[in-house]
């Protein structure tokens, strides 16, 4: 049973639906419209109509069609123009908004945006505020969080044009204030539950089926999603039994349904087991945490969970080296039961791109070797929040001449130097890469490797066996470094075997 943690964009997602200005469905109907037009003269003469524009708007649209396109130098060529001639208007605010959002100081971030609010209180400053409202929930600044996320509801409204409500807003930074301040989250939270039971007593009329479907099992997501917050504050706030009988009775009735949405229930599943540990019932649930430990989920599971859970159901520790052996054995079979299902077999496409010291890699000629690629950016968040775990893989296999790692700097974006960027990077984080660099191409603007990888997000990993095969590709980060570790190795492992 993994224990489920949802992340704040899941909650901001599942809670207040997708918030967008209220303009955003006018921009993006021009905008489409500017992709679908097949004539390339036509299309020209339309984005230089456009970039020419006295209204802003018009300005704003040719800037967002070349953001689409990754064609930077037209992304900033139109932006300085807008804010140069519309020094109050969207994108120029929206420059504030970013120099604001950076400042270390929550104090001095409030009082920045307090002075642009009134300075500009028309303009929607959108997702910071909502920001804001969780970074004082973070701090337990009750009367701050509210006055942020009240912000977040006037700025913002969902797909349909619906204001926002209140009460699920306040019920999702609850969660972060209930780290800080159980007590006072549990309101909040209670609130968003009578939201979400309101919501989902509705009558479900109009649009299509599966519209209705969609709608429906977003609402009941929303809603496990803050049974499972309120549960864990009551733990929090000194009412662990509580959170534990409500969580077992939800538990039960979700289980009777049929068919099962597997999703709420694997919520609910890890609002179960935090709440028999919050009881401290070890072991009862000791199962639990044995699927855990045997996944790899290490969210929760400790090895000294593991030993308290044994020993209590047990009654000593007596056989619980046997046992954890077992568990490891299973947990190794896990891994190569999961490592298989992303096992392919196709020809890698040969490149030949420069490092950052401009000394030529042509992957041809590292045929008999397992190659490891990494495709990164500097800007990429995921990417350098996985490279302490891709160290340690470096750092495993440095004595290893069959197998080599190249980190493969991608869609580099600004106008600065991007090899001396990702030079520095790397350089100053002590990490001992090999990074190649993957330019974007000035007739295309695409980065040409990525594109022959048909790599769709980053980070991305390819491992290439030594006959030149692709056999296994991977994206994202778990954020569990041993475990990241520990799979690529197993991959490392496979592909050595061709």
């Amino acid at each position: 049973m993994k224990k489920i943690s949802i992340t704040l964009g899941l909650i901001a997602l599942l809670s207040v639906a997708q918030a967008q200005e209220k303009k955003v469905s006018t921009i993006q109907e021009r905008l489409t419209a500017l992709k679908e037009m097949n004539d390339s003269k036509s299309l020209q003469s339309t984005l230089k109509k456009l970039e020419h524009s006295k209204e802003e708007s018009d300005r704003v649209l040719a800037y967002w069609y070349y953001y689409g396109q990754k064609n930077e130098e037209k992304v900033e060529t139109v932006r300085k123009s807008v804010v140069k001639d519309f020094p109050n208007g969207q994108l120029a605010i929206q420059d504030k908004v970013k120099e604001i959002s950076a400042l270390e100081s929550i104090a001095e971030r409030d009082a920045r945006f307090q002075a642009l609010i009134k300075q500009h209180p028309k303009v929607s400053m959108g997702f910071e505020m909502y920001n804001m409202a969780n970074a004082y929930a973070a701090e337990g600044n009750v009367a701050k969080m509210i006055q942020y996320a009240d912000l977040y509801a006037d700025m913002s409204s969902d797909r349909n044009g619906n204001r926002l409500n209140k009460a699920s807003i306040l019920s999702s930074c609850a969660r972060i204030l209930s780290r800080k301040n159980p007590k006072a989250a549990l309101p909040f939270l209670e609130d968003g539950l009578a939201y979400h039971r309101s919501d989902l007593a509705k009558p479900e009329v109009g649009d299509t089926e599966e519209i209705r479907k969609e709608r429906r099992r977003r609402s009941e997501q929303g809603y496990y999603i803050t049974l499972s917050s309120y549960a864990d504050a009551l733990g929090r706030a000194d009412r662990a039994p509580e959170g534990l009988q409500l969580i077992a009775a939800v538990r039960q009735e979700l289980m009777r349904k049929a068919p099962m949405e597997q999703t709420n229930l694997e919520i609910i599943e890890g609002a179960y087991l935090n709440a028999l540990l919050d009881n401290k019932k070890y072991a009862e649930a000791l199962p639990y945490l044995e699927e855990d430990y045997v996944k790899g989920n290490k969210g929760v599971v400790t090895v000294d969970l593991l030993q308290k859970g044994y020993s209590d159901s047990k009654g000593s520790l007596e056989g619980y080296q046997a046992y954890k052996e077992a568990l490891d054995q299973n947990r190794i079979a896990n891994d190569q039961a999961e490592m298989m299902k992303k096992l392919v077999s196709k020809e890698a496409p040969d490149f030949k791109l420069k490092d950052v010291d401009g000394n030529t890699v042509r992957l041809a000629d590292l045929r008999g070797k397992v190659v490891v690629l990494d495709f990164w950016a500097t800007w990429c968040g995921p990417c350098k929040a996985s490279f302490p775990a891709m160290q340690k893989a470096v750092d495993k296999y440095k004595n290893d001449k069959d197998v080599r790692f190249l980190f493969l700097h991608t869609w580099e974006r600004g106008t600065g130097d991007a090899t001396a960027n990702a030079k520095k990077f790397v350089t100053d984080n002590k990490y001992s890469f090999e990074v190649l660099m993957d330019l974007r191409e000035p007739s295309t603007h695409e980065s040409e490797v990525a594109q022959a990888y048909k790599v769709d997000g980053i980070p991305t990993k390819v491992i290439i066996d030594p006959q030149g095969r692709i056999r296994f590709e991977t994206s994202g980060f778990s954020g569990d470094e041993d475990t990241a570790v520990r799979e690529l190795s197993a991959m490392i492992e496979f592909a050595r075997k061709g």
